[in-house]
C-alpha cells in the first residue's frame, strides 16, 4: 500500500501471510523478551500489591507505581501476542493468518504497527466461546443473508455443529401490503460508472420532486453524494436543495431533529446519507415513506483481513465474489431496506435504481435474503409486476 505525509495511512500487507526470512530471528528475538518483560512487569504488580497491604502508609506511592505498570503491560501483552502470530506457519490445507504492517502520522511523528489476525473467526469462537458455553441462543435481523444461514454458520464457526438449530421467525409486519420495492431499469449499466451516475441521479431528482413527507437517499459513496448536492444547487432543481439535510452538514442528532421538526410541519425533508444512515436509523411513519438506494451496496474486501481471506479462497480454486462479496452486500442491503418499515402500521416504498438485483443471478441471490415486498419494475416510468 502506499504512503503520504498528509496523514493517510500506508498498509503493507504479507501475501499468504509470509514474512521474510531474515525476519524471523528479530520476531523470535522480541517475542521471548516482550514475555520475559511481562512476567517482571506481573511479579512487580504482585510485589507492590503486598506492599500496599503491608505498609498502608506507602499505599499512596505503591498506587501511583501500579498505575504505571497498568500503562505498560498491555503494550507487553500486545507485543508478545502479536509477535507469537506472526511466527505461526498454517497447517497444511488450513488458511495462512492475515499479516501486515500499517504506517500513519500520530502528532507530528511517523508510527509503524504490526498487525496479525486470523482470516475467519469462526475458529477462535468455537475455541473461546461455543465449547466453554452449554447452551446459546444468537438472534438479529439480519442473520439470514441471500435467503439462509449458511454465510453465518460458517463465518462463527457453527457449519457443522449438530448441536445447532436455525430457525427464521417471520416478521409481524406485512410487508407485500405495506411496502413496495421497485427496481429501476436504467439504460446505462451500473459498471459504466459515469453513464449510470448521471441516469441515475437524473431520475432520482425527478423521483424526489414527488415526495410530500419523510425520504432517505443511500448513497455508496461521498463522490456519488456530492454530486447529487451540486445537481440540487444547479437552478433546475433548487426547489429541492431547501428540503434536503446531508450527512455531514451538521450532527446526526441535529440532522434527524431537523428532520423530524420539518415533517411534523407539513413539509417535505430528505435526509441524504452513507452506509452509517443505512443501519440503526429508527424513521417511523411520516418520517420515512420513500428509502431511495442509489446503487448496489457492493462490500468488496478492501481491509487487509479481506484481501487476504480472497486470495486464499481463490488459491483454493474457490470463488471470493460469490463466497464473501454477495452474501456481505446482501446483508447491507437487507439493513438498508430495513429503514422503511418500522412499525405494523407503516407503508414506505423502497426504490433501488441499480436493476442488477432483477437481471444478474448474484443480485436475485440478494433479493431472496429481503423480506417479500411487492416487487415491481420500472422501465421509462412505466412500472410493471414482478413475480419474486
Amino acid at each position: 500500500g502506499g504512503f503520504n505525509a498528509a496523514g493517510a495511512t500506508g498498509v503493507e500487507r504479507f501475501v499468504g501471510g509470509a514474512l521474510p526470512q531474515e525476519w524471523m530471528e528479530r520476531i523470535s528475538l522480541l517475542h521471548s523478551r516482550a514475555s520475559a518483560l511481562l512476567k517482571e512487569t506481573e511479579a512487580l504488580a504482585r510485589q507492590l500489591k503486598a506492599n500496599a497491604r503491608d505498609n498502608p502508609g506507602d499505599a499512596a506511592r505503591c498506587a501511583r507505581l501500579y498505575s504505571r505498570l497498568g500503562v505498560l503491560a498491555p503494550r507487553l501483552q500486545h507485543a508478545q501476542a502479536t509477535a507469537e502470530l506472526w511466527l505461526q506457519d498454517p497447517a497444511a490445507g488450513q488458511p495462512p493468518l492475515a499479516k501486515w504492517l500499517e504506517a500513519g502520522i500520530q502528532h507530528g511523528l511517523v508510527t509503524l504497527t504490526a498487525h496479525a489476525c486470523p482470516l475467519q473467526p469462526g475458529s477462535l469462537l468455537r475455541h473461546q466461546l461455543w465449547s466453554k458455553v452449554r447452551a446459546a441462543v444468537v438472534t438479529s435481523a439480519s442473520l439470514v443473508t441471500c435467503g439462509g444461514f449458511d454465510h453465518f454458520l460458517h463465518e462463527s464457526g457453527l457449519a457443522f455443529d449438530d448441536a445447532v438449530v436455525a430457525r427464521e421467525v417471520q416478521s409481524p409486519f406485512d410487508h407485500a401490503r405495506q411496502g413496495r420495492l421497485v427496481v429501476v431499469q436504467t439504460q446505462a449499466d451500473p459498471k459504466d460508472v459515469e453513464g449510470y451516475s448521471r441516469e441515475m441521479l437524473d431520475a432520482l431528482m425527478v423521483d424526489l420532486a414527488s415526495v410530500q413527507r419523510g425520504a432517505l437517499v443511500l448513497f455508496t459513496s461521498k463522490a456519488l453524494m456530492r454530486r447529487a448536492q451540486e445537481l440540487l444547487e444547479r437552478g433546475l432543481h433548487r426547489d429541492l436543495r431547501d428540503k434536503v439535510l446531508a450527512q455531514g452538514e451538521a450532527s446526526r442528532t441535529q440532522l434527524l431533529r431537523q428532520h423530524a421538526e420539518r415533517v411534523e410541519a407539513g413539509g417535505a425533508s430528505i435526509l441524504f446519507g452513507l452506509q452509517s444512515f443505512g443501519e440503526g436509523l429508527d424513521l417511523p411513519g411520516e418520517l420515512c415513506e420513500w428509502v431511495f438506494i442509489t446503487k448496489l451496496p457492493f462490500a468488496s474486501p478492501s481491509d487487509p483481513v479481506g484481501q487476504a481471506r480472497a486470495d486464499w479462497l481463490k488459491a483454493q480454486g474457490r470463488d471470493p465474489f460469490s463466497e464473501l462479496v454477495v452474501p456481505a452486500t446482501g446483508a447491507r442491503l437487507l439493513q438498508w431496506t430495513g429503514r422503511a418499515l418500522r412499525s405494523e402500521t407503516d407503508e414506505a416504498v423502497v426504490v433501488c435504481y441499480d436493476a442488477r438485483l432483477l437481471r444478474q443471478s448474484y443480485g436475485r441471490r440478494m433479493l431472496k435474503g429481503l423480506p417479500p415486498y411487492k416487487l415491481q419494475r420500472r422501465v421509462g416510468g412505466v412500472l410493471s409486476d414482478v413475480s419474486a
